[in-house]
């Protein structure tokens, strides 16, 4: 489709408020239930004089070519006076989804709106607009990330939106940032994904004694080695995704309530992606060329997601990159080394194509304290650092991105820079060094990066809040004590990457950025810590405080690693985790092992199995070694649930919020709260960061 010809029908719309009131438009004469609203209602992007407002329209019989629907708005619940009325046409061609603009907004002010089709009506939404960027006013939000519809229920949200209903006025929340992963693109035959208390598959059932899995595609891919797996292949999978989570009732009333700021991770696409290549076939160099999936999943995530793109502001001075749907031609194509331009960019043309259908890396203003800097980074990411034909099925490695060796991920990292442009033809652990002539690996892309230094140096906000999609700070285990090398956990975050780590907060420094947060999630666990100019350095740096929060459902970090270990012998297994004789079963050793070492971990096992029995935690606080990832301040491996902040003038406030395992579906009571972590962070005139130890509440996390 060309463009022009797409904007017709893609339901992107404006709206314009009218302050003075205007009348309600009737319904339709159809009968009531000819139409339904079955995944709601949403809002997004909200700015001082603007937000977007989202449905997604359905004929209870046929498919009709369009249907007529009308958006009401109102200063009041009860609608007693429209702001604004107006009819629009949902069409087949955007799967029924409207995607209106209404701007002629105040600031910081709080609208209600619903849509009708005939005589049928929607929940209602309720929005918020930014507060004026002069305005001294504290922003109070959510973020979230990791929502696999197979692994848990939505609990979650359902607990945050009671307790915000609860809330004095002055504490309630403005925005929910979604950090990524809004949907998974796979299913499985003949499995679960939910895990119950002893790490085992389980079944869940909803509230209505319904099976919580995903219907079956309806197109669907196989990977090359075959098996249970399905991912979603084409237009109509995603879209069959996105409607399938957007039935879930307490992601529905989160939308409703709370205009959502998305970005994406992998899932929205294919897992661990990077550019337009799939990683589903780990046997091979380059896997599987994905140009028409990651085009098709541009559409569907343009399509469902309330995002102001296309001419959104930003920081003055810096020219905005983020840009709707572009319908491209794509084909599937391979590439290879001799693709790789500039920045490590691939510019083979299907590839550059393919993710320049949307662009969604931008920047939010709300009051003169926050700058919300949202960036993309999955789309112009370099290749894994390590290549997955040296790590496949080799018996060295737990993982093709997982527990790798951080003297072998620097190396393949940093390319042809390494070692002041001397690159070792092999690793230290002996494996070819297949990047030796590469260029250095990226996260963001050139263009991408000069647009976010730009924009945190430029910034007249009190605090710059960057949401990362991935975990930047490092995330090192120690694993000596088993005859291994030091290994981070997950070489597909900012660890995997961490030239261009060093590059942009040595940036920071440089230019005398002040008052940087991080919030971000993937990882499927909370963490929180200091950002340091370069880890390895002999001094380094600490740049800024990261608050990574873990999934709202996913399957945690810790059952990740716990599945495998349970073969491994004691060395390797406590590093994980261990039974108590007797007693508890899976002590979340892993959270030790972060914090404080692997000599640590291995003095709270051996505690739990002396006898008589002794202290687990104060043993392991004995044997702590503060050269151990001394920047991390919280962990949490085996988390659910969600972070808090709240920003003013003088400092943030961050709260981790953990929940206990959504495994049963908790109706309209939601999730209790498990545990609370919350950190304050002071505004600073120097460059550096500083991050002290959280207050807790309720139970905390092993060996806390």
């Amino acid at each position: 489709m060309k463009r022009r010809d797409f904007l017709k029908t893609s339901g992107y719309f404006f709206l314009t408020a009218s302050l003075s009131g205007v009348t309600g438009c009737p319904s339709g004469g159809n009968r009531p239930g000819a139409y339904s609203f079955p995944q709601g209602v949403a809002s997004g992007d909200p700015r001082e004089n603007t937000v977007v407002l989202w449905t997604r329209v359905q004929a209870a019989s046929g498919t009709p070519g369009s249907i007529p629907v009308t958006v009401e708005a109102s200063t009041t619940a009860n609608f007693a006076t429209l702001i604004a009325s107006r009819e629009f046409t949902a069409t087949a061609a955007a799967d029924y989804t409207l995607r209106i603009v209404f701007n002629g907004l105040n600031p910081g002010t709080i609208y209600y709106y619903r849509f009708r089709a005939g005589a049928d009506t929607s929940i209602v939404g309720r929005t918020r607009t930014a507060p004026d960027a002069n305005a001294d006013a504290r922003v109070n939000f959510a973020w979230v990330s990791c929502q696999d519809y197979q692994a848990g229920f939505y609990s979650a949200y359902r607990r945050m939106l009671l307790d915000d209903q609860s809330a004095a006025e002055a504490d309630q929340i403005h925005f929910v940032v979604h950090v990524g992963d809004f949907i998974y693109e796979t299913r499985g035959d003949g499995f679960q994904e939910a895990l119950d208390a002893n790490f085992q598959p389980i079944t869940l059932r909803d509230r209505n004694s319904r099976d919580r899995v995903i219907d079956a595609f309806p197109d669907g891919g196989t990977p090359p080695g075959g098996g249970a797996l399905r991912f979603a292949n084409t237009l109509a999978d995603y879209r069959h995704l996105y409607r399938q989570f957007l039935r879930d009732p307490d992601l529905q009333a989160a939308r409703a309530r709370w205009p959502f700021i998305n970005i994406w991770d992998d899932h929205e696409f294919s897992d661990d992606y990077w550019q337009t290549q799939a990683n589903y076939d780990r046997r091979n160099t380059y896997d599987e060329p994905s140009q028409r999936r990651k085009a098709a999943s541009n559409q569907a995530w343009f399509e469902y997601i309330p995002a102001l793109l296309t001419g959104a502001t930003g920081v003055t001075g810096v020219t905005p990159k983020a840009h709707d749907f572009n319908p491209l031609p794509v084909t599937d194509t391979p590439y290879n080394d001799s693709n790789i331009g500039p920045g490590n960019q691939i510019i083979e043309p299907n590839n550059l194509n393919a993710l320049d259908t949307l662009t969604i890396y931008r920047s939010l203003r709300f009051g003169r304290h926050v700058e919300l800097v949202l960036t993309d980074l999955r789309s112009y990411r370099s290749d894994q650092p390590i290549p997955e034909e040296l790590t496949f099925g080799n018996a060295t490695f737990f993982s093709p991105r997982n527990a790798l060796p951080l003297v072998d991920v620097n190396v393949f990292d940093a390319g042809r820079t390494y070692n002041n442009n001397n690159p070792p033809n092999t690793s230290p652990s002996g494996l070819q060094n297949t990047r030796k002539n590469s260029p250095a690996g990226t996260m963001m892309g050139p263009v991408q990066k000069q647009w976010w230094k730009d924009t945190v140096r430029q910034s007249a906000a009190t605090w710059k809040i960057w949401a990362s999609s991935v975990s930047v700070m490092r995330m090192l285990l120690d694993a000596s004590g088993a005859g291994l090398p030091d290994l981070v956990a997950s070489a597909d975050a900012w660890d995997g990457y961490a030239t261009e780590r060093n590059e942009i907060l040595q940036y920071l420094l440089d230019n005398n950025v002040r008052n940087i947060v991080t919030v971000s999630g993937d990882i499927h666990a909370h963490f929180a810590g200091l950002l340091y100019n370069n880890f390895d350095a002999a001094s380094p740096v600490p740049v800024m405080p990261e608050f990574t929060v873990t999934g709202v459902s996913s399957n945690t970090l810790f059952s990740f690693y716990e599945a495998p270990t349970r073969s491994f012998p004691d060395p390797i297994r406590q590093l994980i985790t261990y039974d108590v004789p007797g007693g508890e079963r899976f002590i979340r050793n892993m959270n030790t092992t972060l914090l404080y070492g692997g000599p640590s971990a291995y003095a709270a096992a051996a505690a739990a199995q002396a006898s008589p029995p002794q202290d687990q935690r104060a043993a392991a606080l004995a044997a702590r070694d503060p050269n151990i990832n001394p920047h991390i301040r919280y962990v949490d491996t085996d988390a659910r649930g969600y972070g808090l902040m709240s920003v003013t003038a003088s400092g943030v406030t961050a709260v981790l919020v953990t929940i206990p395992a959504p495994v049963q579906d908790q109706g309209d009571s939601g999730a209790t709260v498990k545990s609370r972590a919350t950190f304050t962070v002071a505004a600073s005139s120097s460059g550096t960061a500083t991050l002290d130890p959280p207050q807790l509440t309720g139970t905390p996390p092993f060996p806390l």
